[in-house]
């Protein structure tokens, strides 16, 4: 309970400066640097009350800065547009802050080594600003390391503390927590980052396409011997869609689309695309599988039964459905905006297999006839006219036979025998 109660706590200092509009890079680098000043302020404020208990000047130098940290958040709080001046301001003042330190001990060891804590304007330019910012901080760190060695020995000091070699551990392990704790949440930013992007990908592309794309391969072009590929048309579409509002067409395809995504899943195969109110799914590319007329078969017999037995938002959906199996070409063409696709007549067969179809019927070719005969039952329609083909003999698919088994998901990874 109180850890929750510290979580929330932690939770609204950190929105110190949140803008509703920001993006997730924005929101991440904003927050290190509010938890910067914000712890900086209090372990400042306790260090110059130290300091001034031991009669050491230095305390004003820690005090100062813990107000200037207060300042920050209070205009980051109130300007969040002034995001990157706060951030350049905060880095400056830190590596004020160590030099004047330095200088007032009298050098590098009389000090501690405080100087190493300007480390963290280095890190904090490379989280919180663009990279030629952070090259200008490092360089600023640079020169301020040179000005610790030299302005101590032309400026006498305001204090001669008591070093010791455990107060430069000690500001050794200051500055390896801040630095780790400013990189750890930084590195499990980007880590979220990247899993959201490979799952975005993912989403868009097969998984073995995905990872060749992002080993660099250039061009995607691979021949399938034997895919199944399966077109679905929502019947009567266009005049439906003249009396619904750009909402409620979207919402309805949406509602329709997903429910097939989730067979497509369970099946293991590839869905390809949707234009308008069709819908593309393919099997056994871009892994072979036996079953591949099989496991779309079974598809297309679960997107029918769906579309018989649920209305979908209120309508009566009725489908067209064709498949064709055989050999195609599956790739990725162009740089921009690409997307997996299939060629070949198998393909364009497909199409013409829904269209030529009957509605809440699964109009399929005699080669995909021929590979699941066996297992569904099937009846001839007969002739067909097939545009750009001439007659074709095709068949109506219609139940699934009482003793076969529907392919189950992990018969997707099998190679063609």
């Amino acid at each position: 309970m109180a850890t929750s109660r510290i979580g929330r706590w932690w939770g609204s200092v950190l929105s110190i400066g949140a803008d509703p509009g920001e993006p997730d890079v924005r929101r991440g680098r904003r927050r290190i640097l509010v938890g910067y000043l914000f712890i900086g302020a209090l372990t400042r404020g306790f260090v110059s009350a130290i300091e001034f208990s031991e009669g050491s000047p230095e305390g004003w130098v820690d005090l100062v800065a813990a107000i200037a940290s207060v300042l920050f958040l209070v205009t980051l709080a109130n300007r969040p547009g002034w995001f990157s001046g706060i951030a350049n301001a905060a880095i400056g003042a830190l590596l004020i802050e160590v030099l004047a330190a330095t200088v007032i001990d009298g050098g590098l060891v009389p000090s501690e080594m405080i100087v190493l804590f300007g480390l963290l304007a280095v890190v904090g330019a490379l989280i919180l600003l663009p990279l030629p910012n952070a090259f200008a901080w490092t360089f600023a760190f640079l020169v301020t390391v040179v000005l610790a060695v030299i302005l101590p020995n032309r400026i006498e000091p305001l204090h001669e503390p008591d070093w010791s070699e455990a107060g430069i551990a000690a500001t050794i392990i200051g500055v390896t927590v801040f630095v780790f704790a400013g990189m750890a949440y930084f590195v499990r930013q980007r880590d979220r980052f990247q899993t959201e992007s490979d799952d975005l990908l993912h989403n868009i592309l097969p998984d073995d396409i995905a990872r060749r794309l992002k080993a660099g391969s250039g061009m995607i072009a691979d021949d399938c011997e034997e895919a199944s590929v399966l077109f679905a048309d929502v019947v009567d579409f266009t005049p439906m869609s003249a009396g619904l509002s750009p909402v409620e067409l979207v919402g309805l395809l949406n509602t329709l689309f997903t429910v097939f995504d989730g067979f497509v899943d369970e099946l293991g195969l590839e869905k390809i695309k949707t234009v308008g109110d069709a819908y593309m799914v393919a099997s056994g590319i871009p892994t072979p599988r036996r079953d591949h007329a099989e496991a779309i078969a079974e598809l297309a017999l679960r997107m029918r039964d769906h579309t018989r037995q649920h209305d979908v938002d209120g309508h009566r959906i009725r489908l067209r459905i064709g498949i064709n199996s055989g050999p195609v070409v599956a790739g990725i063409v162009g740089t921009h905006k690409f997307a997996y696709d299939l060629w070949g007549d198998v393909v364009n067969t497909a199409s013409r297999m829904e269209s030529s179809g009957i509605p809440d019927a699964i109009q399929m070719t005699s080669a995909t006839h021929s590979l699941i005969g066996d297992r569904f039952v099937c009846e001839p329609r007969g002739s067909v006219e097939i545009k750009g083909k001439g007659p074709m003999a095709t068949f109506l698919l219609t139940a699934r036979r009482p003793e076969a088994q529907p392919p189950a998901r992990e018969a997707a990874g099998a190679s063609p025998g």
